[in-house]
């Protein structure tokens, strides 16, 4: 037996995989190693740094994870130091980064558990305020980009090694931090 989750939370819930693979149920899609390490906002950024790839500064801007050139592997107090779980531990990462920043939940999506942030007094309510939209998601903070613009590059492969860019699209154009339009050819 065979299941494709289609899109939304459950194709990115790494827990998915996982159980079918327990049944013997084949799943269309990533790994949950791979949905752990890349669909998580704070495991892809440690993974980032991992690889030397440029990130914004972040709450973890200093963190590596261990590499034995097949896997990589991200354990749980390392991402925890990723984290922000206190109003002041994000303070203290804000100063160490710089306003303005972003809050964000890990857990996050669909413009859901997100805030910009451009000083040290509003930040308490809107660190609150992310902590209530996706409760119980580990949080953390990064330098807000600037006049940035939002491209993505989607991949397509398979068990064997084989693997397709299928082009770039520009999703600049956003509502609440929410995609409205994705353009291809970005």
């Amino acid at each position: 037996m065979t299941l494709w989750a289609g899109w939304g939370h459950a194709s990115e819930n790494p827990k998915l995989p996982e159980l079918l693979h327990k049944k013997d149920i084949s799943f269309i899609g990533p790994s949950e190693r791979a949905m752990w390490a890349l669909g998580d906002k704070i495991a892809s950024s440690i993974v980032a740094q991992t690889a030397d790839v440029p990130t914004l500064p972040w709450s973890g801007s200093e963190l590596k994870a261990q590499y034995s050139g097949k896997k990589i592997k991200i354990s749980s107090e390392l991402f925890r130091k990723g984290c922000v779980s206190t109003i002041e531990e994000c303070l203290g990462a804000a100063n160490k980064i710089g306003f303005p920043v972003m809050i964000k939940a890990s857990e996050g999506g669909g413009g859901k558990g997100i805030r910009k942030v451009e000083n040290a007094e509003e930040l308490p309510t809107l660190f609150r305020q992310v902590q209530t939209e996706v409760p119980g998601s580990p949080i953390f903070i990064m330098k807000l980009a600037k006049c940035a613009r939002h491209l993505e590059v989607q991949l397509l492969a398979d068990n064997y090694g084989n693997a397709i860019s299928l082009f770039g699209r520009d999703c600049s154009i956003q509502r609440r931090h929410q995609k409205i339009i994705e353009e291809a050819l970005a």
